[in-house]
């Protein structure tokens, strides 16, 4: 039994991290344009058997899950984004997971018990989080939901590269 609850707990914890991570992609959109409006997916692209909860612009598809992604829900009511609006947003995730980490670690040391391992694991698993979407590569294709996809990291790379080009030309 005790193994079936600590399973549990750590996709959860999982859970959580990952979305301390998106809700920084979206809070970066939401921040940037008053009309924009994020949708968060935990898992895949499907709205099927989550639980769907809308706090202000953003909504969540929630589940448990290894992964997640935000994206903007209304991009065509929206002025053309801009590659530093992209940048951004693309920041706004592992910039959320390196302050949670900073944050719940703090906070995990305040705790003590079972409240404050778990805490502190979430903490873990956000720098985790952070350092894995902070690196530049492409996401392997065993990553069901992720591969093939840039990582934050190579996103904000190419984008600033872009801007840099763009500031040369028009220099």
């Amino acid at each position: 039994m005790w193994i079936l609850f600590e399973a549990a707990a750590i996709l959860i914890i999982i859970t959580v991290s990952l979305l301390i991570h998106e809700m920084g992609h979206a809070i970066a959109w939401i921040l940037q344009n008053k009309k924009a409006r994020a949708d968060i997916y935990m898992g895949s692209s499907s709205k099927e058997n989550k639980l769907k909860l809308t706090i202000g612009r953003i909504t969540f598809y929630l589940t448990i899950s290894f992964s997640g992604f935000c994206r903007l829900s209304n991009p065509e009511e929206l002025p053309p984004i801009t590659n530093k609006q992209r940048l951004i947003s693309a920041a706004g995730g592992p910039i959320a997971s390196l302050f949670g980490f900073v944050t719940l670690y703090f906070i995990s040391h305040l705790i003590s018990g079972v409240l404050g391992i778990i805490i502190n694991r979430v903490a873990i698993i956000s720098l985790m989080v952070f350092l894995t979407t902070a690196i530049p590569y492409t996401y392997p294709s065993f990553l069901r939901h992720l591969g093939g996809f840039q990582s934050d990291g190579l996103k904000i790379l190419n984008l600033l590269k872009e801007i840099r080009k763009h500031h040369k030309v028009a220099s």
